[in-house]
């Protein structure tokens, strides 16, 4: 078995291995990234690498993913990378190679670019992955590190007929404009520092997303303004379709039961369907979700806002809550329906290995500054 990086030439093969292998679990999906699998990979960061397993006709048998970029830890920056695109073909042979190549590699961005914290997550009831990655027991295991806990929400109705706002003393929400453009990266800087692993909003990196993401600016952010003038919070509702789509391969019957019954009146609502089993979703994310004080009132006030804007264009709206988020109260407004998922860490220092919790100390307490829709 032959493990290496990829590059543009295996493109089609990537994406035709990805179409193979969904993600197990309850809810098995995979996402659709044609027609380029490495346009995802460029919007989370300039520097990411792609490693392929082909065995002697130079068929894969495995991909995965590594992101690098600058994140807060403690309001420091630091060197993060990011694990993703994980799929093996069952092998134990291939499993020990990867386990050692992923080794490696972390120990060597850590030699090389000061990577002291690395991330990944994973379907909470994905039950082959969690047993065979955070649960094993083999000696040469990697050793995954439990972080938190957050539920992917895909919101596809508002509770009751008339638009409600949020009862936010003072707030109102205006679409971003030029001028708000250095009040907004400060803002999302700010509230990011806060967050373990949250994303560094220097002015290069914000220009960088601004105009290197499809289909997304500025004009995409919807801002919170309390009484004051000053920012209260932010979103952008970011449909990231052209180069990332969700296909749900199977539907549990209760779910299928509910898509039946939303499609039924979404012609009376104006709304558009939700896609059957093995068609990509119709779905928007919440990007760059930021509340000061996790005021679930301005949360609220943001959500209604993004669901007027997206709601005759998109059937869902996606977005991350952590367990016990205090943003969670504002959920009650809307219909929706939770996966639950798992952040691990793992140590990037052969030393550390033998105690993951010695990775976590930075980490505990915050958090964590998580982008789903960059997976």
């Amino acid at each position: 078995m032959l493990i290496r990086k990829a590059d543009s030439s295996d493109n089609e093969r990537i994406l035709a291995f990805q179409a193979q292998h969904a993600m197990r679990g309850k809810l098995p999906l995979r996402f659709d990234r044609t027609p380029d699998y490495f346009a995802l990979h460029r919007c989370h960061s300039d520097q990411h690498e792609i490693w392929v397993a082909e065995d002697g006709l130079e068929e894969i048998k495995g991909v995965a993913s590594l992101v690098v970029r600058n994140g807060y830890i403690g309001g420091r920056v630091r060197r993060i990378a990011y694990l993703g695109d994980l799929r093996l073909v069952p092998d134990r042979r291939l499993s020990r190679e990867w386990t050692g190549v992923v080794r490696s590699r972390l120990e060597a961005l850590r030699r090389e670019q000061g990577v002291e914290h690395a991330f990944c997550c994973m379907i909470r009831d994905n039950a082959i992955a969690v047993q065979s990655l955070a649960r094993s027991r083999r000696p040469d295991r990697l050793r995954f590190g439990h972080w938190h806990g957050y539920d992917n929400v895909s919101i596809y109705a508002r509770r009751g007929f008339r638009r409600r706002e949020a009862a936010a003393e003072g707030i109102r929400i205006i679409e971003a404009r030029p001028q708000h453009a250095d009040a907004l990266r400060e803002f999302l800087d700010t509230m990011s520092r806060e967050q373990a692993l949250g994303c560094v909003f220097s002015e290069q990196e914000f220009e960088r997303r601004l105009t290197a993401w499809p289909d997304f600016g500025l004009s995409s952010f919807l801002l919170a303004i309390d009484a004051r003038g000053a920012l209260a919070g932010c979103v952008a509702p970011w449909d990231a379709g052209r180069i990332k789509r969700i296909v749900i391969e199977r539907l549990p019957p209760s779910l299928q039961a509910l898509r039946i019954g939303v499609n039924a009146l979404a012609s009376v609502l104006r709304r558009p369907p939700v896609a059957a089993p093995g068609e990509p979703l119709s779905d928007v994310y919440l990007t760059h979700l930021q509340v000061r004080n996790r005021n679930p009132a301005v949360f609220r006030a943001l959500l209604d806002a993004a669901w007027s804007r997206v709601r005759s264009t998109h059937a869902l709206m996606q977005l991350c809550l952590y367990d016990n988020d205090p943003l969670w109260a504002a959920m009650q407004g809307f219909r929706y329906t939770r996966t639950p998922m798992d952040l691990y860490t793992l140590p990037t220092d052969a030393r550390e290995a033998a105690d993951p919790r010695t990775i976590d100390l930075e980490l505990k307490g915050r958090l964590p500054g998580f982008e789903i829709y960059l997976v």
